[in-house]
């Protein structure tokens, strides 16, 4: 039986990610769209990916955009998420403002941001388009540093007390493959 949809979902929604509202200005306006499939792709040089939906209105920007911002958003802004996801019912916009950067805009008071420029054409993902940016600047919000995290289709909080440290692999110098041979 083939994999439907649904169940795609429901297996990608068990990878909790972060929520991130990426701004660009084209035609002499501020732009801003909700992501979660947003991810590092390389350190030389500093590259990030992500990936609008091919129906998004900010999908078509994409010809005219060169200049981003990734904002990686603080658990207290779950209404600049629905905002900017699209789904926001009240009348009233949330309050929120941009702040400029040279020529990056950028949502005041979120946990991270990273200033980029457009690497290379945008590349067909399916119904999505990849944009490959590199990073410009980074820039981090004020502590306590609480992510807003989306799991299983709801946004979520973690527990900062809780954690163990993971392994630095920018230390590595030379990263051994890891094999295991089933006979």
């Amino acid at each position: 039986m083939a994999l439907q949809a649904k169940e795609f979902r429901d297996a990608l929604g068990l990878f909790a990610t972060g929520v991130a509202v990426i701004v660009t200005e084209a035609d002499g306006r501020v732009h801003a769209m909700t992501a979660n499939a947003v991810s590092s792709l390389s350190l030389d040089p500093m590259l990030v990916l992500f990936c609008p939906g091919k129906k998004a209105r900010f999908s078509e920007l994409l010809p005219r955009a060169t200049h981003y911002s990734i904002n990686f958003l603080r658990d207290d802004q779950q209404v600049l998420s629905t905002y900017f996801a699209g789904s926001w019912k009240e009348p009233a916009p949330p309050p929120f403002r941009f702040v400029a950067s040279g020529p990056f805009r950028r949502p005041e008071g979120a946990l991270s941001a990273l200033l980029c420029v457009r690497h290379q054409e945008v590349l067909d993902g399916g119904d999505h388009w990849l944009v490959m940016a590199r990073v410009e600047e980074a820039h981090r919000g004020i502590e306590p540093y609480r992510p807003l995290v989306f799991f299983r289709g709801q946004y979520r909080g973690i527990d900062l007390n809780a954690g163990t440290p993971a392994p630095d692999l920018a230390a590595v110098a030379d990263e051994p493959a890891q094999m295991y041979y089933h006979s």
